[in-house]
């Protein structure tokens, strides 16, 4: 039987109900996006019903069009969910791009359905619908039935949103939002109460899986660094994204990037479930700033969102 499909307030009095995907980066690396989402979910009235028996997605959409097996693991997580669920939702921008492109396949190429369906002995009627949680929040919720849950705003906090490449293209299959002017995170830190800085690098790429590549290490280097110095100079003091290998970039590598450019200065990253669980004000254990390479904790008691004593694990944290 499939999960009673409310996707609206209009039923007062119950949950939303929606399929999550989480993806193995959620359950290791990127926990704070995770944890703090399911968090957030059940205080904004969603119940996210994790999918049984989920599998990797495989991380990345085959560019090789006659690539079938590049299919399987995605086409495999779609017809389980179909077997429950309408709508799909996931976190990570990597699982939501292989899962929408993949369905669109699946939907509009009856000769691959066909040949997936007979590898894998199973039958896709093509009736699940890949969302992205932000489009949940937007199409769901809303965002100004978000900003009625607010219990603590974000205010005098500038956020520059990042978006990345996987959530918006190819902008013809995903039609998440405009590719070029994307307003969806802009959107949702408004309604959080941050002060949004917009600025001119947030839809170019991180450098991505390249960071892989020994060789292509200056390139991922010198692409990250052009985002976090476009948004400083902007007049951010944090940046946004809903990326864990994004995350991984601009973060993680601001210690390569202080030793590579001389005009670097520091900036936090932060998942925008970490934001919105801030703002909700959810259980404080369920944070983990220790994971940051850049700790945001002093700019969040600065600006009075987090307490004086934090200390540097979570399980200590008051």
């Amino acid at each position: 039987m499939q999960l009673e499909k409310i996707y609206s307030l209009g039923l007062l009095g119950e949950k939303m109900k929606i399929m999550y995907y989480p993806g193995c980066t959620l359950y290791t690396k990127a926990k704070n996006l995770g944890e703090l989402a399911k968090a957030s979910a059940e205080i904004l009235e969603i119940e996210l019903k994790e999918l049984e028996n989920w599998t990797c997605c495989q991380a990345a959409f085959p560019l090789v069009s006659d690539n079938i097996m590049g299919l399987i693991s995605a086409s495999r997580i779609l017809i389980n969910a179909e077997k429950e669920s309408s709508k799909l939702t996931t976190l990570c921008s990597f699982c939501y791009n292989v899962l929408k492109r993949t369905n669109h396949i699946l939907k509009n190429d009856p000769e691959k359905r066909a040949k997936i369906c007979e590898f894998l002995e199973e039958d896709y009627k093509g009736d699940i619908e890949v969302k992205h949680f932000l489009e949940i929040i937007r199409d769901g919720v809303g965002f100004d039935g978000l900003k009625e849950k607010i219990k603590k705003k974000l205010d005098g906090l500038k956020v520059a949103p990042y978006y990345g490449c996987q959530i918006l293209r190819p902008a013809s299959v995903l039609k998440l939002d405009d590719p070029e002017n994307p307003k969806i995170l802009d959107d949702f830190l408004t309604s959080l109460g941050c002060y949004v800085v917009d600025f001119p690098f947030k839809v170019e790429c991180c450098g991505s899986y390249q960071v892989i590549n020994q060789k292509a290490k200056d390139v991922v280097l010198s692409c990250s660094h052009n985002i976090l110095d476009s948004a400083e100079k902007n007049g951010a003091e944090a940046i946004a994204l809903t990326c864990p290998v994004c995350y991984f970039n601009l973060d993680k590598k601001q210690k390569e990037m202080a030793q590579k450019f001389n005009d670097y200065k520091q900036i936090p990253i932060l998942y925008f479930t970490e934001l919105l669980g801030l703002a909700l004000d959810v259980d404080k254990k369920l944070y983990d700033f220790g994971k940051h390479y850049i700790d945001p904790r002093p700019l969040l008691v600065e600006k009075g969102l987090i307490g004086n004593q934090v200390a540097k694990n979570k399980e200590d944290v008051q």
